[in-house]
């Protein structure tokens, strides 16, 4: 191929072919399985010659950014070699980035070589030099924002700077970069690399949040579809602790699969047989059919397949309602629900014609044939179409009159069913009332609907919280509503998918770049998926940092991160990280704190006399400098104490609030604690025998349960409350509640726990029989041997008088319960 006289952008799409006919090589992890297993023990791998680094890839090809340096357009032919190709591919963006100033084209070469595109070796460094030319000469603010995510992670040989990540991230978000714009929301929403502010957050997030909803709701009828959810690493594996380990990854632990049991090719094939072969099966039939729908791996989005899967599975429906083509609805049709697997899928399959119709997908768009399944589906009483029946009548579609009354009749009927769309419409209309209990209502509907994941309910609970027109301004819960639809709605996103795909290649660093990205614009799955990646030993990061990095230092990181924003799992990494000191020598607190003023002790006098003992040594100077070098020792001997209390602390807290969020976590915790007590009670005896009472670790029980980081209550209005409240909340499903309430059985069962006074009383009366029934015994065999010059026999009558002091002492103890026990039992009866 031969670059003639066209056009830039004719060159560039030439250049962007040839690119993609390259093969994409993929990093190989030389790694042994030692190395991977033994990373976290340096010292180990130095003693079994095994810190060797990976061999890097070579890269030859030299930078120019010296427009006079650079030549003419290189000539890109057929019989040119792989390796050639990629030099002249290279040349040729480079020449037009530089000399034709098509920023573009030498923004496309920096992310070449800072994901590893196409084949060519990474190196993150060259891309920085690249985003820093466009930076300047261009001011493009995708160079701007990649500048931001690489001073704030410290890739390549760079090291981590915050204030520099926050300037570059600030001058791309002025440009409208919406990654830059999502990762500084969630800077100033929890603190990091400034000071925390709700309101900057709020900015951003609502900016963004805006025109996600506006790319949803602009599409056909009923909205565009969200875009795929966020898929963890270790879901897989059942969790980041394991099969069974945890039910934090949002399915019951019973249902918790280790890996995938069955290949692309034989879950298509099982799909071709049940489309063929289980027809009287509708559920079944639905099911293949949504995934063709929706295009879920290992099948491709199939509209035409999936409308033919869904008619068949609609065969199941009434002969006389299917045949039918004027149904009419009747108020009892609207309440009812259906009794059968077969006449409920078949319905819901009818609504999923309804809408394809409607849509145009997979077929020419036809409203009135919508409506007619529709009415289909409806008349089963299903919520779907009952909701777009109202739409429909709200807006006059399908040849039905507009009717807005009987629009809120259907949204009434189908919110009560719970359907998130309804409840949607129908708040919708009510917060246009001049009414306050309507809008309240409105409200209301907003938060059921939100809970389930609507962000145009999100977005519209959001506006309210930030207002502050019906209920008191609350900035943080809103600021957590706007940052959940930022995330789910994330049309502008590819790299959840990229790195999705890296993942199933095997190629796991540069799956760990991508979530790394992520991470820093507040992504919490991002966060624990590349923190599970460094933990585990998957990923290396020789391949992303050039300095040395420590791994689990990188890691606790992002567990940190992850547990600030109540993954339950996380958190107990977090303590264990604290408990075994993974990490936590080379961890950079990212919290802003003001800097301390220099005391004026530091500051010598220019006017203060020198006595000729300051100059000339002494007779006490040696002594001097020994307790100078003691003082030293002493100081150096606190700062240690110090920084053990605090991981001791850190470790105690995080362990308390992963406890707080997942019951399950409860057995390995508390041996997790059992063992830190112990640790502690050492350290605590080995302070008392030296006399430093000072140095005790004392827990002191944390009445918050919210980090110090994203503690908003400080410095924002009283009505505003922490962002891990505003989560708690969505995982109770309640608002308005800090705890969930317990039922009657288990405020009961929770009454018969002792209180540690209890337990102490109790302890003591057991104590005591005991001690008393050995002294007892051996008086008793004493005299008995010298009575009749043998060891008493174990009589059925002995057993008997101990048994009945035993229950004596056992009665006695209860009997002074009974009235404390009877006295809980009323109150939890009577809330």
């Amino acid at each position: 191929m031969k670059f003639l006289s066209i056009s830039k952008y004719s060159i560039y799409k030439s250049t962007l072919e040839i690119l993609l006919s390259f093969p994409n090589t993929t990093y190989t992890d030389t790694r042994s399985f030692l190395q991977k297993k033994l990373q976290r023990y340096p010292g180990a791998l130095s003693y079994l010659q095994l810190d060797k680094k990976n061999k890097k890839q070579d890269d030859t090809i030299e930078i120019i950014l010296n427009r006079n340096k650079l030549e003419s357009l290189p000539v890109i032919e057929e019989k040119d070699s792989i390796k050639d190709k990629r030099i002249k591919v290279h040349r040729t963006l480079e020449y037009l980035g530089i000399k034709q100033k098509q920023s573009q084209a030498l923004l496309k070469l920096a992310d070449i070589y800072f994901y590893g595109y196409y084949g060519y070796p990474q190196n993150i460094d060259k891309a920085l030099q690249y985003y820093k030319f466009l930076a300047e000469e261009f001011g493009s603010p995708q160079a701007q924002q990649k500048i931001g995510f690489i001073y704030s992670i410290g890739l390549g040989s760079t090291q981590r700077d915050q204030a520099k990540a926050l300037l570059y991230l600030s001058f791309a978000a002025m440009n409208n970069d919406i990654p830059a714009q999502i990762s500084l929301g969630y800077r100033y929403l929890f603190g990091i690399g400034t000071e925390r502010n709700c309101d900057e957050s709020i900015w951003y997030y609502r900016k963004i949040a805006d025109e996600m909803v506006k790319i949803q709701q602009s599409g056909p009828p009923l909205g565009r579809l969200l875009p795929p959810p966020k898929i963890s690493v270790y879901e897989e594996d059942g969790g980041i602790f394991g099969k069974g380990a945890s039910n934090a990854i949002g399915r019951p632990i019973d249902e918790a699969k280790g890996g995938s049991d069955i290949s692309a090719s034989e879950l298509l094939t099982l799909y071709q047989y049940i489309e063929e072969n289980e027809k009287f099966n509708p559920s079944k039939q639905v099911l293949i059919a949504l995934n063709y729908y929706q295009g879920n791996p290992p099948v491709k989005k199939d509209f035409k397949r999936a409308l033919k899967i869904f008619k068949v599975a609609a065969r199941h429906l009434p002969e006389d309602i299917l045949k039918s083509d004027n149904i009419k609805i009747t108020d009892k049709d609207l309440e009812s629900f259906q009794t059968t697997n077969n006449i409920k899928s078949a319905s819901k399959a009818a609504a999923f014609i309804g809408q394809m119709y409607w849509r145009g997908e997979g077929v020419e768009a036809n409203d009135i044939e919508a409506r007619k399944w529709y009415q289909r589906s409806a008349k089963l009483g299903y919520s779907a179409a009952i909701n777009a029946l109202g739409v429909m009548y709200q807006y006059g579609y399908g040849q039905l009159k507009q009717d807005e009354d009987m629009a809120i009749k259907y949204y009434i009927a189908a919110s009560n069913k719970g359907n998130p769309d309804a409840q949607t419409n129908l708040g919708n209309i009510l917060l246009e009332s001049t009414h306050v209990e309507n809008k309240v209502s409105a409200f209301n509907l907003f938060q059921q609907a939100s809970k389930a994941g609507n962000i145009v309910a999100s977005f519209k609970l959001a506006n309210i919280y930030q207002s502050g027109e019906i209920i008191p301004e609350q900035c943080v819960f809103a600021a957590s509503l706007y940052k959940t639809i930022a995330e789910r709605a994330s049309y502008y996103d590819h790299l959840f998918e990229e790195a999705k795909l890296d993942l199933r290649q095997n190629n796991y660093n540069a799956a760990l770049l991508k979530y790394l990205i992520l991470s820093e614009q507040g992504y919490e799955m991002a966060q624990s998926n590349a923190a599970y990646l460094i933990d585990e030993g998957l990923a290396s990061t020789d391949s992303l940092f050039y300095n040395n990095q420590n791994p689990y230092a990188l890691a606790l990181i992002y567990w940190k991160r992850s547990a600030n924003q109540m993954n339950p799992d996380s958190r107990v990494k977090v303590g264990d990280y604290y408990f075994y000191g993974l990490g936590t020598d080379d961890f950079q607190e990212e919290e802003v704190t003001d800097s301390d003023e220099s005391s004026s002790e530091d500051n010598v006098d220019d006017d203060t006399d020198v006595d000729d003992d300051d100059i000339v040594g002494y007779p006490g100077e040696e002594n001097k400098e020994e307790e100078e070098d003691e003082d030293i020792r002493s100081k150096e001997n606190n700062k240690k104490e110090k920084e053990k209390e605090k991981k001791s602390k850190e470790t105690k807290r995080y362990y308390d609030r992963s406890l707080e969020l997942n019951a399950y976590a409860a057995f390995p915790i508390k041996i997790a604690l059992a063992k830190l007590n112990f640790k502690v009670q050492i350290h605590n005896l080995k302070c008392r025998l030296a006399h430093r009472e000072d140095d005790y670790i004392i827990f002191k029980e944390d009445k918050e349960g919210t980090d110090n980081k994203i503690n908003f209550d400080e410095g924002d209005d009283e009505t505003s409350k922490s962002i891990n409240e505003r989560i708690k909340l969505s995982f109770n499903g309640q608002h308005g509640q800090n705890e969930r309430e317990l039922s009657i059985k288990d405020r009961i069962m929770k009454s018969f726990e002792l209180n540690d006074d209890s337990k102490r009383i109790l302890a003591s009366f057991i104590l005591k029989f005991l001690i008393g029934y050995g002294l007892g015994y051996v008086t008793y065999a004493i005299f008995h041997y010298f009575q009749h010059g043998r060891l008493p026999e174990v009589r059925f009558s002995v057993l008997v008088v101990y048994i009945f002091i035993f229950s004596a002492v056992i009665g006695t103890v209860l009997s002074s319960f009974q009235e404390e026990i009877q006295m809980r039992l009323r109150a939890a009866r009577a809330h």
